[in-house]
């Protein structure tokens, strides 16, 4: 019942069913850290980190209690401590790709890129055709400079997800960092095919389209591109500082 009513976003309702669940089978690890999140995603912070360390105390092996106190030490800022909790989740559950990628994901932001690698590198292990690893470890890489190693995993993210425009964008534009132009005029076609009404898009394949000397195809692009709204300007402004071009 817990579970349902938190589904339906009756929080209040599952906070109760997981409290009588305990309060009927004992210091239960799973009904403690399905009581931490609802308290958690009804902004009861204090009590979610009590539930979460309480179902530690029943079993301190229990993966997923560590993963959720780590997500919440780094919604609070603690990443030294969230990166921690992240490490003993993924050394009690070694096959949970996502637990990676979070813990990859901490360790970016702590500034530890290579350590972040490795992490995403054994998501991909886990499960080799999910798009999203291969496409955060591309983007990682992009990140790092390193172009070689990027543009195949983002390629192999637009094969496994292949109606993702941001992911053909983000190719497109390694593929234009890199100088393969024609490539990246392609990849932004695809882009727009299957959101032919980006603007942003537009002007990004308008740019592909001028590196490679294709003045009159470049114009008609800008052209359908029109004058950008913030938002719009916003992400194309990214994507070119991204790759070292002046607007």
């Amino acid at each position: 019942l817990g579970d349902r009513c938190a589904a339906a976003g009756r929080l209040h309702e599952a906070i109760q069913h997981y409290k009588q669940a305990i309060r009927m089978e004992g210091d239960n690890p799973d009904h403690h850290t399905r009581l931490g999140d609802a308290c958690l995603y009804a902004e009861r912070s204090g009590q979610a980190i009590s539930h979460y360390r309480r179902a530690l105390q029943a079993n301190p092996g229990h993966g997923e209690s560590h993963f959720c106190l780590g997500e919440l030490y780094r919604r609070f800022g603690k990443l030294k401590a969230a990166i921690s909790q992240y490490r003993k989740a993924v050394k009690l559950v070694p096959e949970n790709a996502y637990y990676r990628y979070r813990l990859a994901s901490a360790y970016t932001q702590n500034g530890n890129p290579e350590e972040a690698v490795r992490e995403l590198q054994e998501s991909i292990r886990i499960a080799p055709t999910d798009a999203f690893y291969r496409f955060w470890l591309g983007d990682l890489y992009l990140q790092m400079q390193w172009l070689s190693e990027a543009i195949p995993e983002l390629e192999a993210a637009a094969i496994h997800s292949p109606y993702d425009d941001y992911y053909c964008v983000r190719l497109g534009m390694a593929y234009s960092q890199c100088g393969r132009g024609e490539d990246a005029v392609a990849i932004f076609h695809r882009a727009i095919r299957i959101q032919p009404n980006n603007a942003s898009y537009h002007c990004l394949l308008a740019d592909a389209y001028a590196e490679l000397g294709y003045a009159l195809r470049a114009a008609m692009h800008y052209e359908r591109a029109g004058d950008l709204d913030p938002y719009d300007k916003e992400y194309v402004r990214r994507m070119r500082l991204r790759n070292g071009l002046v607007e």
